[in-house]
């Protein structure tokens, strides 16, 4: 009689089998009372809070008379444009109605470089905090968070006045 040799399992195949079998506790039911309770939850919630912008979205595409007519949460019959260009090109801001679009670009005007900037200044007071070990690192670490917890409000007042006082405010 000649002996049969059984080819044992290679490494590949105890892998395979692993990876088809199931591990670990199995799942939970996803359809279980508290996850139907919590996401109808999280539905009711993000529709309060998502609604106030649906209104103001659909109101801003819709002219005058359909806005009279006070269904505010139904969409436009007749989706327009014109409150959009208005605004834009003719909206009073202040003391001058030349529109919004003053105000945009100055604010573009304005942001981008802080970001820049910003980006930049963190970016090298986060490689210098993280790499290298000097004297006050802790200590200066501690007036980076800090500075980050006040709020902006307090540090318009005071930049004003500095901007006023050196010719550049207005």
């Amino acid at each position: 009689m000649s002996e049969l040799a059984i080819p044992l399992p290679s490494t590949a195949d105890a892998l395979r089998r692993e990876a088809t079998e199931p591990s670990g506790p199995k799942p939970r039911h996803v359809f279980s009372r508290r996850n139907i309770f919590l996401y109808g939850t999280l539905i009711v919630v993000a529709v309060y809070y998502l609604l106030p912008l649906y209104v103001m979205v659909v109101t801003s595409l819709k002219g005058m008379p359909e806005i009279r007519l006070g269904n505010i949460f139904s969409p436009p019959l007749e989706i327009t444009f014109e409150p959009w260009v208005k605004a834009w090109s003719q909206a009073c801001t202040g003391l001058n109605c030349d529109g919004l679009s003053r105000g945009f670009w100055n604010s573009v005007r304005i942001t981008v470089p802080s970001v820049i900037l910003s980006i930049a200044i963190a970016s090298v007071n986060g490689y210098a905090l993280a790499n290298w070990r000097f004297k006050g690192a802790d200590t200066f670490f501690v007036i980076l968070i800090v500075g980050a917890f006040i709020p902006y409000q307090v540090m318009i007042y005071p930049i004003v006045i500095i901007l006023r006082e050196i010719g550049l405010y207005g």
